[in-house]
Parts: structure tokens; C-alpha cells; sequence
């Protein structure tokens, strides 16, 4: 990823994510790597991506590894790569949770009626707010 690409995840970014779950530190880490899912990304990466003040980061990435919706992959050097995790079911339920509020907004611009989501869709916004 350049330069140009990874400005793109500063402060001032607009994603359904951040929308939705404000711009916290977590909120901006998980965003970055939701948007980038195959891509592996060392701490300066994510520092030069997300414009973050280094201890945030430091302090906060921890707890996001720990919750396994993002993973350490492979060490190169002293560097640890991250990801996200494909196999969390955190991640799964953020997904379910941003295609829902996506196809809401779309529906609600086209003036259609927004229809209701349903008991499965309640029970993915539970889990995430657990």
C-alpha cells in the first residue's frame, strides 16, 4: 500500500464503520484493518496509516489482538505482522452488522421502505455490544 492510500485512514475519515461505533482508537484500528482484511501490517504501518500517536496504538492494540478479531501472523525481524482475523465471530457479526446499516442507508436514499432486520440481526448487535 503507498503513501497516498494509507493517508486515507486519518482522523478525518468517513467509513459506515466509524459511523456507527465513533472514532476511538479501537474503532479506527478496526476500521483500518476491516477495510484492508488480506493485508498484514506491521505498527509503523498502522502508526503512518491512521496518523495515531504511537503509545494509542501501543496501549491499544493489545486488547484488540486479545479479543482474536485481529492476529499476529508471521514475525519479520523484531516486526509482527497483523491481520484480521478471518475466523473470529466478532468479525463475522461487524460484518452482518455494516452490510445491514449499508443496505439501510441505500434503501432510505432511493426513498424505499427500510424493512425491519429481524431477530438474527438483534442477536449480531448483542454479541457486539457484549
Amino acid at each position: 500500500m503507498g503513501d497516498k492510500e494509507m493517508s486515507r485512514y486519518g482522523a478525518e475519515r468517513g467509513s459506515i464503520f466509524l459511523s456507527l461505533f465513533g472514532r476511538s482508537p479501537q474503532s479506527r484500528i478496526l476500521d483500518l484493518f476491516l477495510d484492508n482484511p488480506l493485508y498484514e501490517f506491521t505498527k509503523n504501518e498502522m502508526l503512518a496509516a491512521l496518523g495515531m500517536a504511537k503509545v494509542t496504538l501501543y496501549r491499544t492494540l493489545p486488547d484488540i489482538v486479545r479479543s482474536s478479531v485481529v492476529e499476529i501472523t508471521r514475525k519479520i525481524g523484531k516486526a509482527n505482522l497483523y491481520r484480521l482475523n478471518p475466523e473470529s465471530e466478532i468479525v463475522d457479526h461487524l460484518r452482518f452488522i455494516i452490510r445491514s446499516y449499508s443496505t439501510a442507508l441505500a434503501l432510505q436514499e432511493a426513498g424505499d421502505e427500510i424493512p425491519v432486520l429481524g431477530e438474527e440481526a438483534e442477536k449480531q448487535v448483542l454479541v457486539v455490544k457484549e
